[in-house]
């Protein structure tokens, strides 16, 4: 598997002969990339209730209206010591949590390709700083990860892999650039019809400090970005700088009423025996334990730490989300139908509803509803895990078994 993942992304040398002339920085840098960096990335269950809310109903979350104008204020009598007014807090709005500078919220988000396969990736470095963790099904039974960095930056995230159409969606959704290693031929050619083209921080182009390659504990494609020096580099770039509008998901620290019962674990096989993912819910501190499959027999899974920290990946939410993976040509490389809306999984505080995800706008965040409306997610990290729409989900004892789905095959 090793040997055929390494084939593909060697192909990134497969460059088309004419770019289009707005695009023609970027192909001076990738002809740079293409010379000198080419090898760089070398027991029965129970059926889950699908009782969803419909799409149709699910209008898009507004932002809570302003009092009227001219309604009384009430006022301090001449006994009373005036009250102070509370200084606003700044809620980042991928979280749900307070942050003590605006300015990290006007900035373009990084959205991060990270290698979860082979296991010799593990455990990665700098996700537990991560705002969001996408997880999808890539090609040849693995997954990859894209971590989005927004609030908070950190000097090693890794290890880094390459691109692929699948990753098109999520960065206009969440309005960022993409930090990767390499991409196959086509690839290029999709990201630029897409008009994403001139937000791509890659390998060649970027270097050290900003994308380092430290080989002394992951000796395949050992290469790492510093959040901070990536977005100097897009600077030097002259990647225009960007206030994203990332508003649409809602948090709250109560949970809300939930149609599903007791979930104590989510259990994600993404194909393969090579692709599992378990969350589990440790009530004491409210948060999600990542597990990973260790190639051992009787899917032994476990703990993914943060080679940074030391400490198990953990997060406040996890959501499944159904979506069309489309695959157009021979080569396993599928394009990802996000847009209007689907199923959803949603786990928090130990609970499952059977929702819906919506996108309304293509380059909005994601939104998540359900049967009462706008679901609000505990404030913290969401995990994130794409899935096929045809994939299947049980509840065996107190765990949500999901089985990914065949993939559709387009024209």
């Amino acid at each position: 598997m090793n040997n055929g993942q390494g084939s593909m992304e060697t192909r990134a040398g497969e460059r088309r002969n004419s770019r289009r002339p707005d695009l023609n920085r970027l192909e001076k840098s990738r002809l740079v990339f293409l010379l000198v960096f080419a090898a760089a990335c070398t027991a029965p269950a129970t059926a889950v209730s699908t009782g969803m809310p419909s799409l149709e109903s699910a209008a898009p979350i507004q932002p809570t209206a302003e009092p009227a104008a001219g309604t009384p204020v009430p006022t301090a009598t001449s006994t009373e010591l005036p009250m102070e007014t509370p200084e606003p807090q700044i809620i980042n709005p991928l979280t749900g949590l307070p942050v003590s500078d605006i300015s990290v919220l006007e900035r373009w988000p990084l959205a991060i390709k990270v290698s979860n396969f082979p296991r010799s990736a593990r455990p990665q470095a700098g996700l537990s700083y991560a705002d969001l963790i996408f997880e999808f099904y890539q090609e040849m039974g693995m997954t990859r990860l894209q971590a989005i960095y927004l609030s908070q930056d950190v000097e090693k995230v890794g290890p880094i892999r390459s691109g692929r159409k699948i990753d098109v969606p999520l960065m206009k959704a969440y309005q960022s650039l993409l930090v990767f290693c390499a991409e196959y031929s086509a690839t290029w050619e999709y990201m630029d019809l897409q008009d994403v083209g001139d937000r791509l921080l890659y390998v060649g182009p970027v270097d050290c400090p900003a994308l380092c390659r430290d080989e002394r504990e992951i000796t395949e494609n050992g290469i790492f970005g510093n959040t901070a020096e990536l977005r100097k580099a897009a600077r030097v770039m002259k990647i225009p700088d960007s206030v994203p509008d990332l508003n649409g998901m809602v948090f709250q620290d109560e949970p809300p009423p939930m149609s599903g019962g007791a979930v104590s674990a989510v259990w994600v096989r993404f194909i393969s025996d090579n692709a599992l993912a378990e969350w589990r819910y440790n009530p004491e501190d409210k948060r999600y334990y990542r597990w990973s499959e260790t190639g051992k027999p009787n899917q032994d899974m476990a703990p993914l730490l943060d080679r940074l920290t030391g400490e198990q990946l953990s997060v406040s939410n996890v959501i499944v989300l159904y979506a069309n993976y489309i695959r157009r040509q021979q080569r396993e490389i599928y394009e990802l139908e996000l847009f209007g809306g689907g199923k959803a999984l949603i786990f928090r505080d130990g609970k499952m509803e059977d929702g819906i995800w919506r996108l309304p706008k293509i380059d909005r965040p994601l939104q998540f509803y359900g049967q009462d409306g706008p679901f609000a997610l505990r404030p913290g990290v969401t995990w994130i895990g794409i899935v096929e729409d045809t994939s299947t989900a049980t509840l065996d004892g107190g765990t949500v078994r999901v089985e990914f789905g065949k993939t559709g095959v387009g024209q």
